[in-house]
């Protein structure tokens, strides 16, 4: 399985949480929020699959303004460039933070809307990290394997979010880490944001 097609289906297991209402007083815990939301989220997705441009723009765009609600994308922004955030200006850590998720967008959700082929989720463990901090362990059933994913969490306002995703010990937010330490060697934290503003792919 190209690492590509797992970092959308990961991608796809948290985009999906976002599509249903908002979380009851019974869903609390981080594994049951996941759980009630990716069941929902799935329903979406294995709906009358789109037919014109326009559909899939229309579906691409509702489910990114979801993804919006559901990831943290400030704290991912803040350990993806680790020790570098304080090398950013406030208003470039902002621009950054907005620049990072838009390039996550383009990268991952077009190659979900293409490779979602039914995948289901089977829910492993919750491991409480901390009173704001959880981790849910889980399965992805991709055709005839499981593959282990987890999602971080960070209780926030009154929500559970994801602040990182990782599956066969990659982690997401540490690929970035790693990415984005080689391009502070040799680039300004302005060259870092402009070459977010135009890559697509994986790999910056």
């Amino acid at each position: 399985m190209k690492k590509h097609a797992l970092f959308s289906i990961i991608l796809m297991t948290g985009i999906a949480i976002g599509l249903v209402s908002p979380v009851t007083a019974s869903e609390s815990q981080p594994l049951d929020v996941l759980q009630a939301r990716i069941d929902q989220g799935l329903a979406v997705l294995n709906g009358a699959p789109c037919r014109t441009p326009a559909c899939r723009t229309h579906k691409e765009e509702r489910l990114w303004q979801l993804s919006l609600e559901l990831f943290d994308f400030s704290t991912m922004s803040r350990l993806a460039l680790s020790s570098h955030w304080q090398d950013f200006t406030p208003e470039q850590q902002t621009v950054f933070v907005r620049q990072f998720a838009a390039f996550l967008r383009r990268t991952y959700l077009p190659a979900l809307l293409e490779r979602y082929n039914g995948e289901q989720i089977e829910y492993v463990r919750q491991v409480q990290l901390s009173p704001t901090r959880a981790r849910v362990d889980a399965l992805v059933r991709w055709r005839d394997r499981k593959i282990p994913i987890s999602a971080k969490m960070m209780y926030r306002e009154r929500v559970w979010k994801i602040y990182d995703v990782s599956s066969l010990g990659i982690s997401a937010v540490k690929n970035y880490r790693a990415q984005f330490h080689w391009m502070l060697q040799e680039e300004t934290p302005d060259q870092v944001i402009e070459i977010l503003k135009t890559r697509k792919g994986r790999t910056l």
